[in-house]
Parts: structure tokens; C-alpha cells; sequence
């Protein structure tokens, strides 16, 4: 058994950014404080997520990797174009899926030639898609994913409308696609519905409906580390104890290892 922590990023100022990006940090979020959190709060691994204002050059998310593989994953931000070889380079250095942040972006059509080719790869190397986007837009993005055999995650309770998170239509598709099995839901970062005290209200409601369509090992916790723009608020700690109020003990082993181990080898 290994607690993991499932969704979390790393970066530094002077890094290469993307051409399109909404904003960047301009403190350290270094590999060694990473594990440090991972280690002071009890998990045993972690999966870093590319940060999307680093764009496609995942290499310092590789590095953080590199120097703890048997700790922690990645998942990768690219080109719809690449190359094979270039994924399964990747592949050797634990990544395990792609990220699409959406947000500020056009929502890609994954009918096309090029998706098609890129998700036939990323179904031989058994990585999955993850998606971040509001709920409304995950039946464009869900359905299509998996007729092309890919695994899914949904970021963060999958974004529903914060006003009627449970009357929301795609949060109600998204309820759907447990008995598929091959979507996994991130109940993580309830501070980005609504802030931190009103968002863990929403979790709460949120949370028994995705349970009750996905099963504990179809649910993954992640920290949400180092909290981009929202880091005068959050804090590893506050995050933990977020987890603590939300994830019970007769279903944590399931989520924080069990789910993470069907995610990666399943």
C-alpha cells in the first residue's frame, strides 16, 4: 500500500514558458519540496502534473522524476502532432498520461486524424487523458476519449457550476460514466470551487453522488501543491486536512492507493 498524493506541480522562475499561458509563478516549487510534503503528511508517491504555462517542454518535471523513481509519475503536456518515439521516451520516465487544460483554450476535436493517431499511441503505451475544464464541456471531450479506448481523469470534482453543482447537466453526464470504469474522478482542490470553506461544502455534497456512480477506486486525491493563485490562502496542510474531512478511513486505502495503482497498470 502507497498513499499518493495525485495531483500536484513543479516549477521555478527562468524556466522556458509557453507562447499562450494565462499567468506564472515567480517562486520555487522545487522536486525536494515536494517530496518533503509528501513525506511530512505520510504519502508514499506523488504524480506531478506539467504546469501549462511550461508548455510542452516537460523536462524539469522529468528531472523531479528522474531523481525519485520510485516515488514519484508524471503526466505530460503535448502536441496532438507528436511523434511516437517522443512518447515513448516519456513513457521511460515514469509518465503515465496527458494533461488538456482547456481553460482559455479552444476545445480540441478529438475526431480528427491527428487526435485520433495521438490517442491510438497514448492507448498503446496504456497512459490515460486527463481533463480540466468546466463540467459543461466534458461530454465533448469524455465520450469521444473513450470510443478511442483511453483512460480518463476529471480534474477537481470536475468543475461543476459552483451556484448548482448537482443540478449542473455536465457534472450529471460525468455521474454516468462510472459504470464504464474507465474514468477516474479527482476529488481534489474543493478550494477552486468557490474558495476554501464554501468549496469543501460543495466536496461534501459532491462527493457521496461520486462515490455512489464510481466507487472509492475510481476516485483519486491529490493536493493540489503548491496551489497556483491561490497560494496567499492554501496550503499543504489545509489541504491534508480538506482530505481528512472528506475521505473516510474505511475508504482511504482505496482512494489514495488502490485507485492510483488501477490508474497506472490496469
Amino acid at each position: 500500500m502507497k498513499y499518493t498524493d495525485a495531483h500536484a506541480h513543479v516549477f521555478e522562475p527562468g524556466l522556458p514558458l509557453a507562447n499562450v499561458r494565462r499567468y506564472a509563478p515567480e517562486y520555487k516549487a522545487t522536486k525536494e519540496m515536494f517530496v518533503n510534503q509528501l513525506d511530512s503528511h505520510g504519502m508514499q508517491r506523488g504524480i506531478l502534473i506539467q504546469p501549462s504555462f511550461l508548455g510542452t517542454d516537460n523536462s524539469y518535471m522529468m528531472d523531479a522524476i528522474d531523481t525519485y523513481p520510485d516515488k514519484l509519475y508524471g503526466v505530460a503536456v503535448i502536441e496532438p502532432n507528436v511523434d511516437f518515439d517522443v512518447l515513448r521516451e516519456l513513457d521511460k520516465h515514469n509518465i503515465i498520461g496527458i494533461r488538456l487544460n482547456l481553460y482559455g483554450k479552444e476545445i480540441p476535436d478529438l475526431s480528427t486524424p491527428v487526435w485520433q493517431q495521438c490517442l491510438s499511441y497514448i492507448r498503446e503505451l496504456n497512459w490515460h487523458v486527463e481533463l480540466h475544464i468546466d463540467a459543461c464541456v466534458l461530454p465533448r471531450l469524455i465520450t469521444p476519449l473513450l470510443e478511442a479506448g483511453v483512460k480518463v481523469v476529471v480534474d477537481h470534482f470536475g468543475k461543476p457550476n459552483i451556484e448548482d453543482p448537482l443540478g449542473d447537466e455536465g457534472f450529471q453526464y460525468l455521474l454516468k460514466q462510472g459504470n464504464t470504469k474507465r474514468v477516474w474522478v479527482k476529488v481534489s482542490a474543493c478550494y477552486r470551487l468557490g474558495g476554501f470553506e464554501k468549496g469543501l461544502e460543495i466536496a461534501k455534497k459532491l462527493l457521496p453522488h461520486l462515490l455512489n456512480s464510481f466507487g472509492p477506486r475510481r476516485l483519486l486525491w491529490g493536493s493540489d501543491w503548491p496551489h497556483t493563485q491561490n497560494e496567499s490562502t492554501m496550503t499543504y496542510d489545509r489541504a491534508y486536512e480538506a482530505m481528512n474531512e472528506l475521505i473516510g478511513s474505511d475508504i482511504r486505502e482505496d482512494i489514495l492507493s488502490t485507485s492510483v495503482d488501477e490508474l497506472i497498470y490496469l
